[in-house]
């Protein structure tokens, strides 16, 4: 490669970091900046990776963190486009035909409500061009280690990963679902600032209580994809002694959309907040409608992704849910999305989902739940406390106990799945 067609990339924005850096802590191995890009510039080599204005898609599919990152970095800015992908995903052959723009360093891929798979590419710019501004907003920096858990296949993730390591900051990562071993990196290796969806968080918290133990060390709990409200922040609040709590809304075909800080929250939990900076938005018909620049290729000047929302009293965005998520049930709009908010304050519910169910040709509200550990609860007692904050056509007729909730990498549930899964026990009232 000469020189003058060098260009930037994110393995290039790594080498700019002192070498002998730490930046990722995993498995109790710490790798520094140097040996990173080393790993990278070796991998890279030994493919035969070199620039090019012919474009091919390369799907990285591995389960362990440290390789989809060393192989990422080593086809950033390549004629290979990454793209991160569950490693027990089946990938669409005709999908990797998809033709690539040239100007596409990276691709993620995203399957949103359809549960059709579809490529999102981006530029280097339409991230790393906005890190500075999000890592001001998160507490995140070079003097910043922060905790983050699960595969780099979800877009949140391989973002503050990228986010993070460009600002020459530290990451401890963890690949297991187990919260008592979050617990123990956290605190082993000094994390100041932690990164999880709302239902990891809960499920750390009750780590934190079961020890009996108090963080002082973490500074900034950030968190999305899931609702939040202003009485598990301050519950996470008396676990993380020194911590601020910040909630976002984003997408993955466009980025950060807005943010709620826990002095923010109340105790309507659909409250997604104020735009990032150099985000505008507006509310169309029901309808959440975004302009920034700072999206994949192909991003209009304003778009709808298909969200849903309202602006409160204090002109901010509240999440209505998906669109396929507000339905009509005789004759009355029911939101999903505020039915599981409410869920999800039930004594003994952890999770819970909400959708229509076709029963004698009609449509029924139904909740599938699930219980807390070693709880009782059963449909009585769920719809008695449902009563107290929702109309009684808002309350699901059809309850569904199972195991777990049908989810995506990235911690969402798939809806679309729910009627699939085997319950345990279900009533039906």
């Amino acid at each position: 490669m000469n020189k003058e067609d060098r260009r930037v990339d994110y393995l290039e924005l790594i080498r700019q970091i002192p070498a002998d850096r730490i930046a990722l802590i995993i498995n109790s191995c710490r790798y520094t900046f140097g040996m990173l890009a080393d790993q990278a510039e070796k991998l890279r080599f030994k493919e035969g990776l070199t620039w090019g204005e012919r474009k091919t898609i390369q799907v990285i599919q591995s389960s362990e963190i440290e390789v989809q990152l060393i192989t990422f970095l080593a086809l950033s800015g390549t004629q290979a486009v990454p793209v991160i992908v569950p490693a027990d995903v089946k990938i669409n052959e005709t999908l990797l035909q998809t033709e690539v723009p040239k100007e596409a360093c990276m691709a993620v891929m995203t399957s949103g409500t359809t549960g059709e798979n579809k490529l999102l590419f981006r530029t280097l710019e339409s991230w790393q061009g906005y890190f500075h501004t999000q890592n001001k907003i998160f507490g995140m920096g070079d003097k910043s280690r922060i905790f983050m858990q699960g595969s780099l296949a979800f877009t949140g993730n391989l973002n503050l990963y990228l986010a993070q390591l460009t600002a020459g900051g530290s990451i401890v990562a963890a690949n297991a679902f187990d919260p008592r071993k979050w617990m123990k990196e956290i605190e082993d290796w000094k994390a100041d600032t932690v990164y999880l969806i709302p239902a990891k968080l809960r499920l750390l918290k009750k780590a934190y209580d079961r020890k009996a133990w108090k963080n002082s060390g973490v500074r900034n709990i950030i968190s999305g994809s899931q609702s939040l409200g202003r009485r598990e922040a301050e519950e996470l609040k008396q676990v993380f002694k020194n911590a601020s709590v910040i909630l976002y809304y984003g997408a993955s075909e466009l980025n950060y959309i807005t943010y709620v800080k826990d002095y923010q929250m109340g105790e309507d939990k659909t409250l997604i907040g104020s735009p990032f900076p150099e985000v505008k938005l507006r509310v169309e018909n029901g309808e959440i409608r975004v302009s920034t620049r700072y999206g994949v290729i192909g991003t209009k000047e304003e778009e709808w992704i298909g969200d849903c929302g309202h602006f409160d009293q204090n002109g901010l965005l509240c999440f209505d849910g998906r669109k396929d998520g507000i339905c009509n049930v005789n004759g009355r709009k029911v939101i999903s999305a505020k039915i599981e908010n409410e869920l999800a304050g039930c004594p003994g519910v952890a999770e819970a989902a909400v959708k229509t169910l076709k029963k004698g040709g009609q449509d029924i509200l139904a909740a599938w739940i699930v219980p807390e550990e070693q709880v009782n609860i059963d449909m009585l007692r769920v719809r008695k406390y449902l009563k107290t904050s929702l109309c009684e056509w808002e309350i699901p007729k059809a309850v569904f106990f199972v195991e777990e909730l049908p989810k995506s990498e990235s911690g969402k549930i798939l809806k679309r799945n729910l009627k699939d899964l085997y319950c345990k026990k279900s009533k039906t009232s």
